[in-house]
Order: C-alpha cells, then sequence, then structure tokens
C-alpha cells in the first residue's frame, strides 16, 4: 500500500515517499532560525535543529522507510514543535507522542497493516524496483558518497496549491532511472569519477577551511554556510536536470536520453564530508596533513573540584603546548613552490649585505659552511595579554608565545604573516616553577635531530633536510629571559648581554672597542661559578656582578652560541627606546628656548601631506602631559614613531646649525642605515662613526641625563651586521603582527584551556594554506615580455 507522507511544520506539501518529505524540509525549512524536528518514525523522540543531523539519524537508525520505494510496514512520520496529536486518516501521517495510548494505538494499527501487506506483495512484485545503489534519490549515502540533491528524491510527490512551493511541482517529479543502466555508466567511469570527486571534496575542505580560520567564522556560522551551499547546489543541477529532461522530451525513445540523465544520478555533493564539524576535523586530519601539537605536563596544581553536593580536592597537569618542529617544517615544504624556493637561494652583489647569507657567521657556521643549503631557523619569543584585563587580573591570562621562520626563504617573503609559524604556546602562570627552559628542552630534541639530518616527505618523495637555529630574536626581557640574564638590567653589575660593561664606563665610552667582550665559554664558566657557590650569599653576589640569572638550556643547542646569535631588535632600541627619549629631551628644550610652540608642532603634524603608505601611521599630537612626564615616552606606536621621525626635521623651524637640531639629523642618518634592507661593508664602519658621534653629542648637550642600556646596545650593532646581515632581517615588528591572530581569535573562545583552543584554530589555518595558491605568492607580480611603445606625439 502507498504511504503518504505530510509536512506538518506547514501542512501544505505531501508525498508519496519519505524522500521526498525530506526533500521538502531541507529546501523550504531547514534555514529557518527558530527551526525545530522531531523524528516520529517508530515512535522516535530524537529532536534535531539541524537538518543534517535529523538525516543522519533517519539514514542510521530508520534506513527500512528511505529504501522502501513508497511503500511500508508500519505507518510513522516526521514532525516538529508545530504538530497537532491528531490523526487525520491513515495514509496521513502526523507526530504523535509516545505515550501508554499511543503504544496501544500502534498496536492495532500494526494489526491492520497486517492485512494489507498481502495485497502490497503482488504490487510489489509487479513494480520496477527503484536501483538500490543509486545515488541520486539517495541523499543520505553520507557514509560513501552523497547524491548533491542532498534529499531531492526522485520518487513521486504531490503538493497542494501553495504559492510558494508550487513553482517546485515539475522540479520533484523525476522520472526513475533503471539500475543498470547507472551501474553500467558507473563502471565505465570509476576511476574518473573517484579522482573528479576527490578534487571537489579537497577544494571544498579548503573553502571551508578558509572560512573558518582566515576569516574568524564561528563553528556555528561555517555550518550555516555549508549547507546554504548545499542546498544552493541541489537547486541548481535539480533546475538543470530538469531543463535537459525536458529537452528530451521532445524526442522520446532516445537512448542518450538514459545515459545523459544518469549523469545526474552520479553527481556527488563535495560538501557532504565536511557538512558537520566532526567530519570536518576528520577530513582536515587525514587529507591535509595536519600536524596534531603535544601536550607537554611540567607538573601539577591542587585544585577543587565539585562532585554533586561535594568539593573534593584534586590535582590538575600544568601544560604547555608543542608542534613538533620537524613535522610542521614537513607541512611547510609540501608545497612545490616553498620547496623551490628553498633550493635555489638569492646570488647577491659581492661586497654587500642582503641577507643573513651574507654574515660571517654563515662562513664559520660548522653546518651552514658544510651544507648552503641547510634549514636556517629564527626563533621568536614574546609575551602577550590576550583579554587586555584591570587590575589585580591583569596577568591572569598572559601567554608565552613562541614562532619561528626560516632564513631560506627570500626576504621579500619572509615578512608575510604565512612565513611566520606557531612553535610552542603555554600560560605564563603554568610555567612560574619550571621555567621558560622546559619548552627549550623540548625544542632542543628537535634540533638535535634537525642537525643531524632528518627525512621529511615531499611532493616529490622522500628527502633529507638538515637545520640548525641561527637566532632568537625579541625584547630585552625575552632575549634576557631566554638566555638566563638578569631580565631587569637595572640589578645588574654587567647590563650588557655582549660586554661586561659597568654603569659608569656605559657614561663614558661609546666604542665596541672599549669594552671586554663576552664570550661562550666565560659564560658557562660564570654559570659553573654560579651554580658551586657554597652559600646563598655569594650565589647572589656572583649573579648581580655577572649579570646572569642561571644556566640556559640554550648553551646545549647544536652548533649555537647565545652571545653572538642573539642580536638586538631595532624595533625595540630604536622605536621604542632611543626615539622616544631624544625626540622628548629636544622637543622640551626647543619649547624651553622659545624656538618652537606645542600648539604650532601639533597642527603642522595634523596638517602634513603625508603619503598614502604613511598615513596609516599618522603621529599623535604630543601633549604637554606627556612631555611633562618622567618617563622617556611618547606615547606613540612603532609605526608612528618611524614616520615621526622622517618628518620631524621639517616640522621644526629651526636653524640647520641649532645643536639640537643636529641631534634629531644624526638620530635619523643612524635609523636610516640601520633599517636598510641592505648595507655595503664601508657603510657599516661609517655606521660605527656615526654612533659614537651620536653618543657623545648627545651626553654634552643633555650632561643630567644618563645613558640608558638601549643607548649602549647601539654601539654593538654594526659588529651584528656583519655577523649576522642587516638588523631589519631579525626586527621583531612581523613577529609580533602574528599575535593578532590570537588575539582575534581569543575574542570568540572560552578560557577553559585557551592554549588549546587557539593551538587547534592556528593548525588548521596552516593546513589550508598548500591547499592552493601558498600565501607567500599572494599578490605577486610577474613580469612578462615587454616591447617598447611607439613614440606618440599630440
Amino acid at each position: 500500500m502507498k504511504m503518504i507522507w505530510r509536512c506538518v511544520i506547514c501542512f501544505v506539501f505531501v508525498g508519496l515517499t519519505l524522500k521526498a518529505l525530506l526533500s521538502h524540509i531541507n529546501s523550504a525549512h531547514s534555514r529557518s532560525p527558530d527551526f525545530r524536528v522531531v523524528c516520529g518514525i517508530d515512535g522516535c523522540s530524537k529532536e534535531y535543529r539541524v537538518y543534517n543531523s535529523l538525516w543522519y539519524h533517519i539514514r542510521r537508525n530508520h534506513r527500512e522507510h528511505l529504501e522502501c520505494g513508497g511503500h511500508r510496514q508500519r505507518g510513522t512520520t516526521v514532525a516538529s514543535n508545530r504538530e497537532t496529536p491528531s490523526v487525520v486518516n491513515r495514509n496521513v501521517w502526523t507526530y504523535k507522542p509516545t505515550t501508554v495510548e499511543n503504544r496501544e494505538h500502534y498496536k492495532d494499527e500494526a494489526v491492520v497493516e497486517n492485512r494489507v501487506q498481502a495485497e502490497d506483495v503482488m504490487t510489489e512484485k509487479n513494480r520496477v524496483q527503484p536501483c538500490s545503489n543509486s545515488v541520486s534519490p539517495h541523499f543520505g549515502v553520507f557514509d560513501n558518497t552523497a547524491s548533491l540533491y542532498s534529499g531531492f528524491d526522485g520518487g513521486t510527490c504531490t503538493h497542494l496549491s501553495h504559492p510558494a512551493l508550487s513553482q517546485t511541482d515539475e522540479n520533484l517529479n523525476i522520472l526513475d532511472v533503471p539500475c543498470s543502466a547507472v551501474l553500467d555508466s558507473s563502471a565505465s567511469c570509476c576511476a574518473k569519477d573517484n579522482t573528479r570527486h576527490d578534487t571537489l571534496s579537497r577544494q571544498a575542505t579548503a573553502i571551508m577551511l578558509t572560512a573558518r580560520e582566515k576569516h574568524h567564522l564561528s563553528q556555528r556560522g561555517v555550518n550555516d554556510v555549508l549547507a546554504a551551499m548545499q542546498q544552493y547546489q541541489a537547486l541548481l543541477v535539480t533546475n538543470l536536470r530538469s531543463q535537459i529532461q525536458t529537452v528530451f522530451q521532445l524526442h522520446q525513445g532516445s537512448e542518450l536520453q538514459k545515459e545523459v540523465m544518469a549523469v545526474f544520478d552520479r553527481i556527488e555533493d563535495p560538501f557532504t564530508s565536511v557538512a558537520t564539524t566532526y567530519r570536518q576535523d576528520n577530513v582536515i586530519k587525514e587529507h591535509f596533513n595536519f600536524v596534531e601539537s603535544e601536550e607537554v605536563c611540567v607538573g601539577y596544581a591542587a585544585c577543587i573540584h565539585k562532585k554533586g553536593g561535594k568539593r573534593i580536592l584534586s590535582t590538575k597537569p600544568k601544560c604547555f603546548h608543542y608542534i613538533p618542529l620537524i613535522k610542521s617544517l614537513e607541512q611547510l615544504l609540501l608545497h612545490p613552490k616553498v620547496l623551490e624556493m628553498l633550493d635555489q637561494p638569492q646570488k647577491y652583489t659581492v661586497g654587500y649585505l642582503y641577507d643573513i647569507t651574507d654574515g660571517e657567521l654563515m662562513k664559520s657556521h660548522p653546518l651552514f659552511s658544510a651544507r648552503p643549503s641547510a634549514l636556517q631557523i629564527i626563533v621568536y619569543s614574546d609575551e602577550i595579554e590576550i583579554c587586555n584585563p584591570l587590575g589585580s587580573h591583569a596577568s591572569k591570562n598572559k601567554l608565552i608565545m613562541f614562532y619561528y621562520t626560516l632564513g631560506n626563504i627570500n626576504p621579500k617573503y619572509r615578512s608575510k604573516l604565512a612565513a611566520i609559524r606557531l612553535l610552542a604556546i603555554a600560560k605564563k602562570s603554568e610555567l612560574s616553577e619550571c621555567g621558560i627552559d622546559a619548552i627549550l628542552g623540548r625544542l632542543y630534541e628537535d634540533l638535535v635531530m634537525l642537525y643531524d639530518g632528518v627525512t621529511i616527505q615531499t611532493e616529490k618523495g622522500e628527502r633529507e633536510i638538515f637545520g640548525a637555529l641561527v637566532s632568537i630574536c625579541g625584547d630585552t626581557l625575552a632575549q634576557h629571559e631566554l638566555c638566563g640574564f638578569k631580565e631587569g638590567v637595572g640589578f645588574a653589575y654587567s647590563k650588557c648581554r655582549h660586554c661586561e660593561c659597568s654603569f659608569e664606563d656605559m657614561q663614558m665610552y661609546f666604542d665596541e672597542d672599549n669594552f671586554e667582550l663576552r664570550t661562550l665559554e666565560r659564560h658557562v664558566r660564570q654559570c659553573s661559578d654560579i651554580e658551586k657557590a657554597n652559600t646563598e650569599y655569594l650565589r647572589n653576589s656572583l649573579k648581580t656582578t655577572f649579570g646572569i640569572n642561571r644556566r640556559s638550556k640554550l648553551v646545549e643547542f647544536p652548533a649555537f652560541n647565545l652571545i653572538q646569535q642573539t642580536p638586538q631588535d631595532i624595533m625595540h632600541i630604536i622605536l621604542e627606546g632611543i626615539a622616544p627619549l631624544e625626540i622628548k629631551c629636544v622637543i622640551k628644550e626647543l619649547i624651553n628656548l622659545g624656538q618652537i610652540d606645542l600648539d604650532v608642532l601639533n597642527t603642522a603634524l595634523t596638517g602634513f601631506p603625508y603619503s598614502p603608505l604613511d598615513v596609516r601611521d599618522k603621529p599623535s599630537p604630543i601633549t604637554s602631559s606627556t612631555l611633562a612626564s618622567i618617563d622617556n615616552k611618547l606615547k606613540q606606536s612603532s609605526g608612528q614613531m618611524i614616520v615621526l621621525l622622517k618628518i620631524l626635521p621639517f616640522l621644526i623651524d629651526a636653524d640647520k646649525d641649532n645643536e639640537h637640531y643636529k641631534i634629531i639629523t644624526e638620530l635619523l642618518e643612524i635609523t636610516q642605515i640601520l633599517f636598510a634592507p641592505v648595507i655595503s661593508i664601508q657603510t657599516i664602519s661609517k655606521l660605527k662613526t656615526l654612533i659614537e658621534q651620536h653618543l657623545k653629542h648627545m651626553k654634552n648637550i643633555f650632561p643630567d641625563n644618563n645613558i640608558t642600556p638601549k643607548q649602549h646596545y647601539l654601539i654593538h650593532a654594526p659588529s651584528q651586521i656583519k655577523l649576522l646581515g642587516p638588523m631589519v632581517r631579525h626586527m621583531c615588528m612581523r613577529f609580533e603582527s602574528k599575535h593578532c591572530f590570537f588575539k582575534q581569535w581569543a575574542s570568540k573562545l572560552n578560557f577553559r584551556n585557551v592554549c588549546k583552543s587557539l593551538i587547534k584554530h592556528n593548525q588548521m589555518y596552516e593546513c589550508c594554506q598548500n591547499a592552493g595558491k601558498h600565501p607567500f605568492f599572494l599578490m605577486s607580480v610577474y613580469w612578462d615580455q615587454h616591447q617598447k611603445l611607439a613614440t606618440c606625439h599630440i
């Protein structure tokens, strides 16, 4: 007997198959914001708010109702929150709650239906059975292949008069295709169809990844977008099928009709594999070379858990999350263009320093001198506050971030955020006891393996790679913490990690040759002296004298010198240290001398014709309270300080022979050399002289102002450029830009395990980079052959 299925959401649609009803619910109601459906089949009371979840449930638990082809043995329905608990007649099914009375009714109803089954047997034998393996009428074959129709059934259905649904009457009345035709066509094109479907599924997953990780959509938003895309594709293909079928109706009897219509039966939905959160994560981990992070336990903390009405004392682990370096490198080098770029290093002009490879370190390094193509790893560390709280909660969610990049990447691509990859993340409070050496210890294991050579998988097959740590970047606080020096240099007798200068010598000498430079051998010996101290007082005295807190794990890193390979960062030294200090001193002095007016200066700052690039970092007006403060800050960002330093000589209406004006021009000349991407050997000698003259000039003009440690660090810049190349190659500005990715996600996550959530989103985002054109090469311009234009006289 034919079973009629009625939609109890709108009470308008009536279909002869369950698949037709599901197709209607998907296309007409699933996008409703208050969508809620109760299964109702065989008394099932499962409730769903997502259509795909309803379909999976029916496909797995009520499969027989989908494959019965319009016939059934026991009558039930699909219902919603707007159903009525009454039955109109035996063939129009509505939802009935599973009460005791309804169970008795089901028993009586089953007896009546058994009498009808004998009549259905003869009808069933004479009916042409639809192919059980055919994909077209079965939206629910999600476990292997799924039809693009996503619930649009090929069976007959009936609509009541309704203006919003009448336009789909002809589209849903699709002829059954014999099973043999579908199987023959599938057998002939199986390999090609599988390849095509894999490509489409991979592209669909890449779209989902980009939407979720790059554009920071919530998981619910991603699922809604995917559901809408599935629905749109289903309507599009159904409309196309209806148009082609209309054409074939004009040419009846053609064998081509069955073949063409069978193509629509085999069209598969590429978004099926990523329709739910669970499926998305599985597909990404299986097909996109997902790198799973490690959760490394470093200790335990006491805590209280609530269990029922009781409070139980328990422990919870203290952990940090680490991304295996070798697996991360394998994922990065999986892209063929990235691997090709590393295999073809740039060749530069002799006598100029362009990159790290031009420095003296690379020529004397035991690995890079023997293997020039070895991976040059640059590590950066910093602390960030992801929620910016106030008061006592200011450091509750402070995180320690570790990033890395490769010096082998061309400098024009290295500045892109895609070239900066996450290495480790931890809560600062979790490392309060074990310290930062816990993360360095895990990094040490990977670096030892990489130094000896490891085999990775690339698109061209297996390949052995080598690599070593080139430099560790960061601000002074982070670098001193990693290297084991005194983090607050004011409490140390030796205030520099490159030389053993005292405060008195710092005020008198401005040439690196006047100081005794630190060496790795001497540093190790001083660490041993601290560890062998007999008393706590002697140990603290040695720490203050040497400026060292502990022996760092960096000492054990292969072929790494923590004295030479921790370069000063020009962003923190110049833009956040020296430039605000000296500009503030000069402006205050000029105002006191009556040579400039603060209001006039601010007016000039506001009305200056900035270039399109500089207008984004337009300096803020300088207030009188800022100048009156005793700190060395101007309350400008690093980008604003670059612009202010460039335009300040034009804004100060002073004589060029003015000594205060000369300080600004000297600082500007030094800054231009330090930020230069290419430096000649002769320029380095000039830079050393300029720095010495500038510091002497500064001390003479402002004798009451002490030379700060950051001003002293400037004298080591020339030797660092000789050793590691231009200082801009180790600048932290782009590394700090990477923080924005995690701060944006932090506002959309809960803080139960924020480190795990952030690192998961980061790994998902890095997966999608290899799906298409790598972000390294986006917005790149390639020059092709060109011809000289003929002269045009006007």
